[in-house]
């Protein structure tokens, strides 16, 4: 245990002398989530309005072929609703059985609203009265703008870069320095080694995580947890598998670059794509379909899912269950492609 708490404690004396590490695990994670939150891109455009309705109606059609807004269909109204707070949709329009349409909108987006009606006032004025047969309706739900799913995304991000990016040039200064050959010859196992690595850095992007959170609340004014303590804990559950998945994908990374030159390109191969189709910046739903299925499979689209989900939500461990299980597996093939692929030279 000794041993183990010696090498924690030295890779973390490490980490903080160098103030590149602090720079782009700390600092560049706040400065980018503060302005992104401030920037408000996801403002008034062109609205995605949700589309429920049981019968058929040949105004849902001339509805669908506009284009003027973008009509996305559901066929469970709970399945929009969900939409609907995530910020997926801006508003949704449902159709009853005796033809009336309902338009649902958050709570403060007088802008979308106005605009959804008056888009349906002008369908259906050329049939029916409009007045008589359009209603709004105001839902109450737990929706936060674009600051509050940009907080949860940078944390997530934040998890992704330290974890890559730390293991990967500091394996490979070691290796170019001699330091993980004179350790092989040392009278410990390799476990001291990575173990004492894997705490240090886990440590750290756990605080990175709760810095992050903090910043967003005091700063941005995002309510995260929701009052739950069960919420608070998932986030630090998450943050620790995550720190763990992202470790060993940068252990990964070192093990199979053939050298210092190509560690960098390798590792921005596997970030890159995952910073734009996993949710960190916008939600996934924008995407089209078929890239749509490509973001599920990422571990940091699940990763930055389940921290959204019990940041602004409040959701507790059992409530992210699928998310933790695509995060279990991920960390359970990146560990068995260390295995076979560590090397100490």
């Amino acid at each position: 245990m000794r041993i183990y708490l010696s090498f924690t404690i030295a890779a973390s004396k490490m980490f903080f002398r160098r103030k590149s590490s602090i720079f782009w695990s700390l600092f560049f994670p706040v400065v980018t989530m503060l302005v992104l939150g401030n920037a408000g891109f996801i403002g008034y455009s062109a609205p995605n309005v949700g589309l429920f309705s049981t019968t058929a109606n040949e105004i849902i059609d001339e509805l669908k072929s506009s284009k003027s807004i973008t009509i996305r269909e559901y066929e469970s109204k709970d399945n929009a609703l969900e939409a609907l707070e995530k910020g997926t949709l801006s508003a949704l329009i449902t159709l009853n059985p005796d033809s009336k349409f309902i338009v649902t909108t958050r709570d403060g987006d007088l802008a979308e609203k106005e605009v959804v009606e008056n888009f349906v006032f002008r369908i259906i004025n050329q049939d029916i009265d409009p007045i008589n047969n359009v209603s709004s309706d105001i839902a109450k739900m737990n929706y936060q703008g674009y600051k509050g799913f940009i907080v949860p995304g940078i944390a997530a991000m934040a998890i992704m870069q330290n974890g890559i990016f730390s293991v990967v040039f500091t394996l490979l200064s070691y290796k170019n320095q001699g330091v993980l050959k004179r350790l092989k010859a040392a009278p410990i196992s390799p476990s001291h080694f990575i173990v004492g690595h894997l705490i240090s850095r886990v440590s750290i992007i756990i605080l990175q995580t709760f810095i992050l959170l903090i910043m967003g609340v005091f700063v941005l004014g995002v309510s995260v947890g929701q009052g739950s303590f069960l919420a608070w804990l998932n986030i630090l559950f998450l943050s620790f598998l995550g720190g763990i998945l992202f470790l060993a994908i940068g252990l990964a990374i070192s093990s199979l670059a053939p050298n210092e030159d190509s560690a960098p390109a390798l590792a921005n191969l596997v970030t890159f794509p995952m910073l734009f189709l996993s949710g960190v910046f916008f939600p996934i739903d924008f995407l089209p379909k078929i890239i749509s299925y490509i973001s599920n499979i990422l571990p940091l689209t699940h990763l930055a899912e389940g921290i959204r989900l019990s940041a602004l939500y409040g959701n507790s461990t059992f409530s992210t269950i699928p998310q933790l299980g695509i995060t279990l597996a991920w960390l359970a093939l990146s560990f068995f492609i260390c295995a076979i692929s560590f090397k100490w030279e």
